[in-house]
C-alpha cells in the first residue's frame, strides 16, 4: 500500500501553509498564531485520521479475483487473444489499475489498463499478445492496483494463477492446408504437381491403353485376350522415409522481416512433413549445429504432433555448421533408404564440406539440398548503382551469389536435388520439390 497522488498533495499543502504560517508569524499577534498553529495541527489530524479509515477500509480488497482465458498453446509472429476477468465482490465501484504479468518472449500494448468496475459486478480485459521466441514460457499473477474509496491509497495485491504456454512454430501454413480439399490445398499453397500416369512402384490395377503410357506399361497378355490394348496402372509407393536434415547453426539467424530464417525453415518442414505425412510417407528430423536432437521417421498425420512437441523450443545457436559430421551421424541413425534433405542457408565457404557430405549421404539415400536465400541480395542486385559506394556494394553481391550458385550447381551435377529460395516462399518451394519427387516415382 502506497498514499495516491490525491494524499501526497494533500500532504504538501499542509507543509506548504506550515513554511506560510512561519513566515507570517512576525505580522500577526501571539493569539492569532496559536489559534492558526492550532487549526494547522487539527487539519493535519483530521487528515491523517481519515487517511487512517480509508486504509483500514481496503483490508479486504484481497477478496478481488482474476481469472485468465487463454489458448492452451500459441503460435509464433501470430496475434493470440487473451482475457482477464475481474470479479467486484464489493457494495461499492472499484477503481484500479490492471498489469498483467506477461512473459518477456509476447509483445503486448495493452498494459497498464485503468478500468473502474461497478459494485458487484465484472469487467473484461481483451489483449493481444504476440510471441517473437519459441519454447515454453511463464505467466505469472495478475497485478491489481485498487484505489481506496476516498482516493488517498493505492493497495497492490497480486492475484490470479501463474500458467505456462507452449509457443510454437506458425503452423497456420498447415492449419489452411488441413481445412482444403485435396485439390484445393495444392492450388492454395502455390504448389505444382507434375503429371505422371501408372508408373509408380506397386500394382493398382489394369485399364485401357491411354495416349502417353509407356510401353512398359502394356500387359500383352492381357491385350491379346481382350483384342486391345490394356495397360497395367500402378500407384505411388508409399511408406518412404523423409528425413529433414536441420542446421540449427549460426547462418540460420538472419531475419527477413519479423522472423529469422531458422523460424522460416522449421515452418516449411512442418508443412513439408505434414504433405509427407498426408502421402503415407514417415517424417523424421535430425538437428545439428547446437542442440543436436534425433526424432525417427514416423507415419500417420496424427504424428505432426509429435514433431511439433519435439521442436517447439528449438532456436539457432552461434555454433559453426558442421555438415560432415551431421551426414557421418545420420548415416548411423538411418539405414533404410530415405530422402535426406538438407536445410540451411549455402554459402561458397561450405563447398568442399557439402561435397564431401552429400556424397556421404548418397551411398544410401537420396539427398536434397533446400538453402534459403537473402532477401538483401536481390534488393542490392535489383537497386541502380548511383555512387562508388552502391557499386562496391552491388559487385561484392553479385560475386557473393555467382560463388554461391557455383555451389549449388557442382552439387546437383553429383546428383543432389537442389532448392534455392527466398524465405517468404521457402515452405512452397520445399513442399513442390517433395511432391515432383514423390510423382516423378524417385522416392
Amino acid at each position: 500500500m502506497r498514499p495516491s497522488n490525491i494524499q501526497l498533495r494533500v500532504l504538501g499543502l499542509w507543509v506548504l501553509l506550515a513554511l506560510g504560517l512561519a513566515l507570517a508569524r512576525s505580522w500577526l499577534t501571539s493569539e492569532q498564531v496559536s489559534f492558526y498553529v492550532m487549526l494547522w495541527w487539527g487539519s493535519g489530524l483530521g487528515v491523517l485520521f481519515v487517511a487512517v479509515m480509508d486504509a483500514f477500509a481496503l483490508r479486504e480488497v484481497r477478496m478481488v479475483s482474476v481469472s485468465r482465458e487463454m489458448p492452451g498453446s500459441f503460435s509464433l509472429g501470430a496475434s493470440n487473444a487473451i482475457k482477464l476477468t475481474i470479479n467486484n465482490p464489493f457494495e461499492r465501484a472499484l477503481e484500479m489499475t490492471v498489469f498483467d504479468q506477461f512473459p518477456k518472449q509476447l509483445v503486448v500494448d495493452a498494459f497498464p489498463c485503468h478500468i473502474i468496475i461497478p459494485a458487484m459486478e465484472y469487467a473484461e480485459i481483451h489483449y493481444e499478445a504476440k510471441p517473437v521466441i519459441r519454447g515454453d514460457v511463464q505467466f505469472g499473477n495478475v497485478e491489481l492496483r485498487i484505489r481506496s474509496r476516498w482516493k488517498l491509497w493505492d493497495y497492490s495485491i497480486k492475484t490470479g494463477e501463474p500458467a505456462t504456454v507452449k509457443i510454437y512454430p506458425n503452423f497456420a501454413n498447415i492449419n489452411t492446408f488441413l481445412k482444403l480439399e485435396h485439390g484445393q490445398q495444392i492450388n492454395q499453397l502455390g504448389i505444382h504437381v507434375q503429371q505422371r500416369r501408372g508408373e509408380g512402384m506397386n500394382f493398382h490395377q489394369l485399364r485401357e491403353y491411354r495416349k502417353g503410357d509407356a510401353m512398359s506399361q502394356i500387359d500383352w497378355k492381357a491385350t491379346a485376350r481382350h483384342v486391345k490394348l490394356i495397360s497395367r496402372e500402378y500407384e505411388d509407393e508409399r511408406d518412404q522415409d523423409i528425413i529433414f536434415l536441420l542446421d540449427c547453426g549460426r547462418r540460420m539467424r538472419t531475419h527477413d522481416g519479423e522472423l529469422s530464417h531458422f523460424d522460416q525453415a522449421l515452418n516449411a518442414v512442418l508443412l513439408t512433413a505434414y504433405m509427407a505425412l498426408n502421402q503415407g510417407d514417415a517424417a523424421g528430423l535430425l538437428t545439428f549445429a547446437g542442440d543436436t536432437r534425433w526424432i525417427p521417421p514416423v507415419k500417420g498425420k496424427t504424428s505432426i504432433n509429435t514433431l511439433l512437441n519435439r521442436i517447439y523450443d528449438l532456436h539457432s545457436t552461434t555454433n559453426t555448421s558442421d555438415f560432415i559430421q551431421a551426414a557421418e551421424i545420420m548415416m548411423a541413425y538411418q539405414r533404410k533408404r530415405a530422402l535426406v534433405i538438407i536445410v540451411s542457408n549455402i554459402r561458397e565457404e561450405d563447398r568442399q564440406d557439402l561435397q564431401v557430405a552429400t556424397k556421404t549421404l548418397a551411398k544410401h539415400h537420396l539427398v536434397m539440398v533446400a538453402s534459403i536465400r537473402e532477401q538483401f541480395l536481390d534488393d542490392v542486385e535489383s537497386t541502380q548503382v548511383n555512387d562508388f559506394e552502391s557499386a562496391l556494394q552491388y559487385t561484392g553481391v553479385l560475386q557473393f551469389k555467382e560463388q554461391r550458385q557455383r555451389v549449388l550447381e557442382r552439387l546437383a551435377e553429383q546428383g543432389v536435388v537442389i532448392t534455392d529460395s527466398l524465405a517468404k516462399h521457402f515452405h512452397i518451394d520445399l513442399a513442390n520439390q517433395y511432391l515432383n519427387l514423390k510423382r516423378s516415382g524417385r522416392i
